[in-house]
């Protein structure tokens, strides 16, 4: 029997957090929602944590990225490197009314940044359209809440992992996750892995909308399997039951060979994302990949 996806999500997560992952990350200044134009009529929108950033354009394709390595550049710049094979380079720096964002050319050495590569102006907003924080709200959300996610799954202790993991879900907050609030964990997953391969408003709001169901049904089927205690919502406890070695098994356990070294690369978490993303898809009614 295969795990259910939340376990699923505390293994790959678990196992793919790069060693890396704590040595660089974005300051607080820069971090938060971001709006290019008008606070009523965005043209665009910059969401960025310390280790991540997602540019969200009104049109065309949403893209998400985690952070390789920053530093500083000449003029007040920060610079963010991302993981990706192209090691997408951004350019941030606060200003007495915003933030200042710049895409340098690829072919541009980091040593010439900043370079003339033309300049975005962002602000923050108290508010955005309800129609974006429909379609981003939630997602983002759990973009927020990634990085501490990887902190908690970094060292492979699957407690520690779900800990992580159970702060965000826990929307009510009384201990147990409801079939509401592992769909709300579903859709953030399904958001982040989408943002991860680029994706077009339309085809999220398609794929989150299709998903609802799916979410809810997720939940139920995890709620079914693990819920010992019949209260029609899962406890830490109950989703760990079994998953720790029983005492007459510590030793074989500690005598079995250690697992391979953790992953270097931040791809490999959003490659956790994807994998878990593949198992729910079906569920979630997204389209196979």
């Amino acid at each position: 029997m295969r795990p259910g996806p939340v376990l699923a999500m505390a293994a790959l997560l678990a196992a793919a957090t790069p060693a890396n992952a704590q040595d660089a990350g974005l300051p607080a200044a820069v971090q938060g929602l971001w709006i290019a134009g008008e606070c009523a009529a965005p043209e665009a929108m910059l969401f960025a944590t310390s280790r991540g950033w997602a540019v969200l354009p009104g049109g065309g394709q949403q893209r998400l990225w985690r952070v390789a390595r920053t530093g500083a550049v000449t003029g007040g710049f920060i610079l963010a490197v991302a993981d990706d094979a192209d090691q997408t380079r951004l350019l941030l720096r606060p200003t007495s009314s915003g933030l200042e964002i710049r895409e340098p050319p690829a072919k541009l050495a980091d040593a010439a940044l900043p370079g003339d590569a033309p300049a975005t102006s962002l602000r923050r907003c108290t508010s955005i359209p309800a129609a974006l924080a429909a379609l981003h709200g939630e997602g983002l959300s759990f973009l927020g809440a990634l990085d501490g996610i990887e902190a908690g799954c970094a060292g492979g202790d699957a407690a520690a992992c779900l800990e992580a993991i159970w702060a965000w879900a826990d929307v009510a907050p009384d201990g147990v996750l409801t079939a509401a609030e592992i769909a709300r964990l579903a859709r953030g997953v399904a958001y982040a892995a989408m943002l991860s391969e680029g994706a077009d408003p339309e085809a999220i709001a398609a794929a989150l909308g299709a998903g609802a169901l799916g979410g809810v049904a997720i939940g139920w089927s995890l709620i079914a399997s693990f819920d010992y205690d019949g209260s029609a919502s899962l406890s830490k406890a109950e989703v760990m039951q079994d998953r720790f070695p029983p005492p007459g098994l510590a030793g074989a356990v500690a005598a079995a060979p250690s697992p391979g070294p953790q992953g270097a690369s931040l791809a490999g978490q959003l490659g956790a994302l994807r994998t878990l993303l593949e198992e729910l898809g079906p569920l979630l009614g997204l389209p196979g990949r």
